[in-house]
């Protein structure tokens, strides 16, 4: 109790008298609420045995799943793609735009950025050369991409789907903790290891939501991975640690940057503000787009 409640809780019922079992989990688990189907019966057939094995329990307040799935903030308010004044990632000739920028939130908002982009994309590849492509790394891409097409009893992408939220869910719920936070990553890991080769398509459709469950799969490992470089509690940020409990109005001034470089994680703090003044910065980078389309005037 000294260390905080260590998420998830499970229920042991392994014990209990049977009628008193029975009376949880199937008077009170299969009559109230809307739990006989999703909960009961779906556990049921799959094998799940109250008297040997135990049940994952949530409830609401200080427990995970009291939040659902949909208010979970993956992207847009709380973070985003890193860019410059052009909408430049810091991989050189690649641009972002839309709801994967930071305190995104609208079709307006994507329409206008991604018209921005592509304006100082078009410009800049008027200066940047072509690379010549490398031949065995695209037939490494191309293998990739297709191997679920080749799989033969595999498992079916919504299963995967399903495996990825539940981790998300139970490791990375509205409380949060380094125990928890690096459990889910061993899980997601292990997904990676064992479910995405056995991924299975038959058509591209299929193919194409398989591939959006890896990028969702990756998604939620930067998540996590950059929940734990924040050791502090934040209001602002509706940021809740068990662990670290104490508010920093210091850190909440910062943005916490995550990339990969030579297969490593890291990231660097970024002052809140470093964009400066946005009259000045737009200006600077624009006064070819400002001159085009200020309006001309007669001289009399």
């Amino acid at each position: 109790m000294r260390r905080g409640y260590q998420l998830p809780f499970y229920a042991d019922l392994s014990r209990m008298p049977d009628a008193e079992r029975r009376v949880i989990w199937g008077m009170m688990v299969g009559q109230e609420g809307k739990t006989k189907i999703p909960v009961l019966e779906s556990l049921t057939e799959r094998g799940f045995d109250p008297t040997r094995h135990r049940l994952q329990s949530y409830g609401t307040g200080w427990q995970s799943a009291s939040f659902l799935a949909q208010e979970r903030q993956l992207f847009g308010a709380p973070g985003g793609i890193f860019h410059d004044w052009d909408l430049k990632t810091n991989l050189e000739g690649l641009y972002a735009a839309g709801d994967q920028l930071y305190a995104s939130d609208c079709c307006g908002f994507a329409a206008a950025t991604g018209y921005y982009a592509g304006r100082k994309a078009a410009a800049a590849s008027e200066i940047l050369s072509l690379e010549e492509p490398e031949e065995n790394e695209i037939g490494r891409e191309k293998e990739r991409l297709y191997a679920p097409l080749y799989v033969e009893d595999g498992i079916d992408w919504r299963e995967l789907n399903k495996a990825i939220s539940k981790a998300m869910q139970n490791y990375c719920g509205g409380i949060k903790n380094d125990m928890l936070l690096r459990q889910g990553l061993e899980l997601l890991a292990s997904y990676e290891k064992d479910w995405v080769p056995a991924l299975s398509c038959k058509n591209p459709h299929e193919l194409m939501r398989a591939h959006e469950v890896m990028d969702i799969l990756e998604v939620c490992k930067l998540i996590l991975n950059a929940c734990l470089l924040r050791k502090s509690s934040s209001a602002p940020l509706c940021f809740e640690r068990s662990d670290y409990p104490e508010m920093d109005p210091k850190e909440d001034q910062c943005f916490i940057t995550i990339y990969q470089e030579d297969g490593e994680i890291r990231s660097r703090r970024v002052p809140k503000e470093y964009y400066g003044d946005v009259k000045t910065g737009y200006e600077a980078c624009n006064q070819d787009y400002i001159r085009e389309e200020a309006p001309a005037y007669e001289e009399s």
